[in-house]
């Protein structure tokens, strides 16, 4: 038996969003007029289920109680085709990276709620972005988890970058100061605020979750830097939530007329 959503639940996942996908890729708008009546509309949003609904479903998790398959927690709203994408690629598209998208697309529709969209960009806010590339540009962003040369090493990388971006302070890896610019704070752009701010999330949650999986041993070095992981899931999350970084940070590259980061995301296992 399938765990659907009221329609309590759908109504507020769709407008929690804007009735907009909540995949940062596509923001398509999923309900407008329709041209056969005045009294009639469009719809092509789904209420779609991050954890299936049903055994057997994508990303299904039995620890999951009934209700909490039928919550608005598992829920996310996205247009019909990106409903569709993520079903069809399971392990391409994670719980972990659902939860993001849809942090995310509430954020972002609370911001565009506030703003005001004739407001011009500052320059400076296009200086900031070129600074904040700079500070991606580290092999942490380059390389998948089990070829990191040192996880020491990798962790500073994360906590340096994290600091950057808050602060705009780069520093090496020898704790010298690199560069100095403006913080996350002095962007006056509040689209780019939210998804800055969702990049620095995603950063912390690495760090957090490097301490934890180095705590639990979930990891050990076999020779020539390479490193093993007992726990697939979690290796393949530390790659996908820096993919997902990525990402969202060409997007705001391309957004400021700059290019997005050139890494060579081949080296990601998909």
């Amino acid at each position: 038996m399938r765990d659907d959503f009221s329609a309590k639940i759908k109504d507020i996942l769709a407008r929690r969003v804007g009735f907009k996908c909540s995949n940062p890729d596509c923001r398509k708008t999923t309900s407008g007029p329709s041209d056969e009546g005045e009294n009639e509309h469009i719809n092509i949003g789904v209420a779609a289920h991050i954890c299936a609904a049903s055994q057997g479903g994508p990303r299904y998790d039995e620890n999951m109680s009934s209700e909490e398959r039928a919550s608005f927690d598992n829920g996310i709203w996205l247009c019909q085709s990106c409903a569709k994408m993520i079903d069809d690629d399971t392990e391409h598209f994670s719980v972990e990276r659902l939860r993001v998208w849809k942090s995310t697309a509430e954020q972002l529709a609370l911001v565009e709620l506030k703003s005001n969209p004739s407001s011009q960009l500052r320059v400076e806010d296009k200086e900031i972005i070129k600074f904040f590339a700079q500070c991606f540009d580290r092999p942490a962003f380059q390389h998948p988890i089990d070829q990191e040369g040192n996880m020491e090493n990798f962790e500073k990388a994360i906590e340096d970058t994290i600091i950057a971006i808050n602060t705009g302070v780069l520093r090496d890896r020898d704790g010298r100061i690199l560069k100095i610019n403006e913080g996350k704070s002095s962007i006056v752009n509040p689209l780019w605020r939210v998804k800055i701010d969702a990049i620095v999330d995603m950063l912390i949650a690495i760090s957090h979750r490097l301490l934890i999986a180095k705590q639990d041993k979930v990891y050990w070095q076999q020779g020539h830097g390479l490193y093993c992981f007992n726990d697939c899931e979690i290796q393949e999350w530390f790659d996908a939530t820096r993919f997902e970084i990525i990402k969202i940070f060409s997007s705001v590259c391309e957004e400021a007329g700059l290019n997005g980061l050139q890494f060579p995301r081949h080296r990601y296992r998909w």
